[in-house]
């Protein structure tokens, strides 16, 4: 087997025992029921919001130290720490364990990031950035898939009772956690500093760092407060500048826009798609039956499919994937828009379908045509960072259309903002396009 793609099936199988968790599907209905015994109110206010704050603080600090420990590290100590979060949750847990577990299950959302870097890290060829994102992602949406048929077979064999589903998804994460101890070391990338890149064109590290080093070395009866102190400093500064190289190139400042609100949406649609079917059996005149289960399966496995294979799809991404995200943009916007009209939870459904199935296949040509113009060590700087930007995005959309719902918007009225999100990104990158048109035609 080549190189790459046992890095690739290492890094797909990693992220499918990851997401392969069966308590998620029925997070709610456990900590309601006779384990946890919260009100629904507690759940809201004492641990979701917790599970937020947490992702939000370690995307912060994987972003700042992953590219530096070599990813590897990071993963092990995520994974680590979710599996005890959910370990703390087994049995009857106290609100205080309940709280304290919510910061470590903040930590998953991280694991998928750094996963991604890692594997950015390891392939030397970037024409295999689109396959290889294409097959991990698939491997995400599989997990999901099987983690939610196995979480309703235990469901029904235990006859609605929830208390083994925490073990379940501790043992997958102790699987998935001896498996990233499998991985290969990232190697040092020995041309750190002295390579030229998005990511390293700076005078800092073209001309900084030699002195840098000079002056420590001539300053070895210094305390060694002083040494620790200069060093942090320096690699602040480094970080500084590879943050603001990165996103100097246009690629990867106009890609990580679309990405920081694009998934923000993303994340606001999963969030409230279950409000809305229950929104609108409840509407008068309404005798439809809900079928959510079948419907997140088919999103799932539709995402799967198109993960993978666009990830096959041979394509000058460099001068098509803008026109690809406008068009990708519009119609999704389209189709989450046009769940505010519709009554009968089929269409819904459909709509929902259709949108996972566009979306899981943009996202990994996103992921792939920014990783193309990072180095190794921006890699994680830089998807973590959109990754924070987005949660921070949800966090204050959150707080002005549900929480607060400064604008009185209604249940259905979320999606017609959402996906207005989504057609206002279009309609940007369909200037983009004519732009770039336009100065080709200028220069020939």
């Amino acid at each position: 087997m080549k190189k790459w793609k046992k890095t690739t099936y290492m890094v797909a199988i990693y992220l499918f025992l990851l997401e392969l968790r069966p308590l998620e599907p029925f997070m709610t209905a456990y900590l309601t029921g006779p384990d946890a015994n919260l009100t629904l109110n507690e759940v809201a206010t004492a641990i979701e919001y917790f599970k937020t704050y947490s992702a939000l603080l370690i995307s912060v600090l994987m972003f700042m130290t992953a590219d530096y420990l070599l990813y590897k590290p990071n993963i092990i100590f995520l994974t680590v720490c979710s599996g005890v979060a959910y370990l703390l949750m087994t049995g009857t847990p106290s609100v205080a364990r309940l709280r304290l577990s919510s910061c470590g299950i903040g930590a998953i959302y991280s694991c998928n990031m750094i996963a991604f870097s890692y594997l950015y890290a390891k392939l030397e060829n970037i024409e295999q950035f689109q396959m290889a994102t294409g097959i991990v992602s698939a491997a995400v949406q599989l997990g999901k898939v099987v983690g939610d048929f196995l979480a309703q077979a235990i469901v029904n064999v235990t006859g609605g009772i929830y208390t083994i589903l925490p073990y379940c998804n501790v043992f997958s994460l102790l699987l998935a956690t001896i498996w990233a101890c499998l991985f290969s070391s990232v190697e040092q990338n020995n041309d750190r500093l002295n390579s030229k890149g998005p990511c390293e064109d700076s005078s800092l590290l073209k001309h900084g760092v030699e002195s840098k080093m000079k002056h420590f070395e001539q300053n070895e009866n210094k305390t060694k407060f002083d040494k620790e102190y200069k060093t942090v400093v320096f690699f602040s500064k480094e970080i500084w500048m590879n943050f603001k190289s990165s996103y100097s190139n246009p690629v990867v400042l106009k890609k990580s826009l679309w990405y920081i609100t694009g998934m923000a949406a993303y994340i606001m649609v999963l969030a409230n798609i279950n409000v809305l079917y229950s929104y609108v059996i409840e509407q008068p005149g309404n005798h439809d039956v809900l079928a959510n289960g079948v419907a997140e399966a088919m999103v799932t496995l539709c995402g799967a499919a198109s993960s993978y294979l666009i990830g096959k799809v041979q394509c000058d991404w460099t001068r098509y994937s803008d026109m690809f995200t406008a068009i990708c943009s519009i119609v999704m916007g389209v189709l989450i828009m046009s769940c505010y009209f519709f009554d009968r939870l089929i269409f819904i459904y459909l709509a929902y379908i259709l949108f996972g199935l566009i979306c899981q296949m943009h996202f990994v040509i996103i992921y792939t045509e920014i990783a193309k113009q990072l180095k190794r060590q921006c890699y994680s700087l830089v998807i973590e960072f959109n990754y924070f930007g987005s949660l921070t995005v949800v966090t204050i959309l959150t707080l002005l259309v549900i929480q607060y719902n400064f604008m009185h918007i209604s249940i259905p009225g979320r999606f017609m903002f959402v996906g207005g999100l989504y057609f206002m990104l279009g309609i940007i990158f369909i200037f983009i396009c004519l732009l770039e048109i336009r100065k080709n035609k200028i220069l020939y």
